[in-house]
């Protein structure tokens, strides 16, 4: 596992990222972008298992998480004035090209994980024909109030952008705990109580985020299901949509499906849909992460040779 860090597009934060290299000759890379309120060494022990597949593993901190933090104003949770959205798909572009240059001739896939995923289904509608193939995990519709959500936070954003927001916070996530019976506010993410456990004493896992970095966050999940959104990306790039059907992000599997829907209504020729029945949010940390795992990984193996168009 090597450390790494780039200047993020915001031209301020110096960004960090992580390559993990397998031990045999590399067979492809796969791009790793996280989740909201998380950071990409969270995804070790799923990279060490692609390494030991042949598959050459990166991913960075976005903008407000993790090490990606501005050291002129320490804040988690915060993109950054300007262009926020901007900012995010343009430093994934990024490391992608360091991962192209560094590793040249090798099918490059990307994946993203919850807010990771509506990153990474604005990034291919901008972004054509370019990879080998792309993976949406934990991803859903998540359209219900979402232009009264847009216009309140774009207000925020210009008047408090730094500052916390907890009742946003509880509006947008307070419900999905609810939904299950055991304590605490994230027992949404994993049936998997230790992790949940380590996610909560966790200082880098889970914070507030900010009007701005709410604002963003809504920008992107309005990006990802605009209408058309789908009829954007390239036709010829296989698609996998894989989720955990006891998600509250994908409405208990009802998300991930209207995606695959929407994007083999599109004309995509290669959308692959697969959930895990008993699984929440996070299922590469659940119990059952090995079956997550396999499937993830056989679905890479069996396109490592389609050709993306120039």
């Amino acid at each position: 596992m090597k450390h790494n860090t780039f200047l993020s597009s915001d031209q301020t934060t110096t960004s960090h990222f992580i390559c993990w290299e397998p031990e045999k000759e590399a067979i492809g890379t796969v791009q790793i972008i996280h989740g909201m309120a998380e950071y990409i060494e969270r995804y070790h022990d799923f990279a060490k298992y692609l390494t030991s597949l042949g598959f050459i593993v990166v991913g960075h901190d976005h903008l407000g998480h993790g090490e990606s933090v501005a050291s002129d104003q320490p804040k988690h949770g915060y993109f950054g004035q300007g262009e926020p959205v901007t900012f995010v798909l343009e430093d994934i572009h990024q490391v992608k090209e360091w991962i192209e240059h560094t590793y040249s001739g090798l099918p490059h896939f990307m994946l993203g994980h919850s807010m990771g995923s509506f990153a990474l289904r604005n990034y291919l509608q901008l972004y054509k024909s370019e990879i080998s193939g792309a993976i949406f995990m934990g991803t859903g519709k998540n359209a219900s109030m979402l232009s009264l959500a847009l216009s309140l936070t774009k207000g925020l954003n210009l008047t408090a952008p730094e500052k916390q927001n907890k009742w946003l916070d509880h509006m947008a996530f307070g419900s999905f705990s609810k939904q299950f019976p055991e304590a605490g506010s994230f027992n949404w993410l994993s049936k998997n109580q230790e992790n949940v456990r380590r996610y909560e004493d966790d200082p880098l896992t889970g914070f507030t985020f900010t009007n701005n970095g709410f604002y963003t966050l809504f920008r992107l999940v309005d990006g990802a299901n605009r209408n058309g959104w789908a009829q954007n990306i390239d036709r010829d790039l296989p698609i996998l949509v894989i989720s955990g059907e006891q998600d509250p992000v994908g409405d208990f599997g009802k998300g991930p499906r209207k995606v695959a829907k929407e994007l083999d209504e599109a004309g995509i020729r290669d959308v692959s849909l697969v959930l895990f029945t008993d699984l929440r949010h996070e299922i590469l940390l659940e119990e059952e992460k090995n079956e997550v795992y396999k499937a993830i990984g056989n679905w890479l193996e069996k396109r490592l040779h389609h050709e993306p168009k120039d």
